[in-house]
């Protein structure tokens, strides 16, 4: 499941990213996916704090908007986030903490 759940997830950024395009013509939205699916892809440190202000972000829209599915695809995301396996693959920003060069 954990090495699922590291694809899965920016995998549904991207497909955000295609329907954002498609449907709204929300380039801005759709770009920010791309860029967090990326993120994400490469576990860059900062990942997971770029997901949460992303997904927090469409979650903010969704009620806005009424958007129903647009929120319950950021909370579930964000309840994906709090999985054992993506904090081992993207963990918690941690103040004063510089990771190691070679680790990914």
């Amino acid at each position: 499941m954990g090495s699922r759940l590291v694809v899965v997830v920016p995998l549904a950024c991207v497909v955000y990213a295609a329907v954002a395009l498609g449907t709204r013509g929300a380039w801005l939205s759709a770009a920010a996916a791309t860029l967090l699916a990326w993120l994400l892809w490469r576990r860059h440190p900062r990942a997971r704090f770029a997901a949460y202000v992303f997904f927090s972000a469409l979650a903010l829209r969704g009620v806005t908007s009424q958007g129903w599915p647009l929120l319950a695809f950021a909370v579930v995301a964000v309840l994906a986030l709090q999985t054992p396996p993506a904090r081992a693959a993207w963990p918690r920003l941690t103040p004063g903490f510089k990771r190691p060069p070679d680790a990914r």
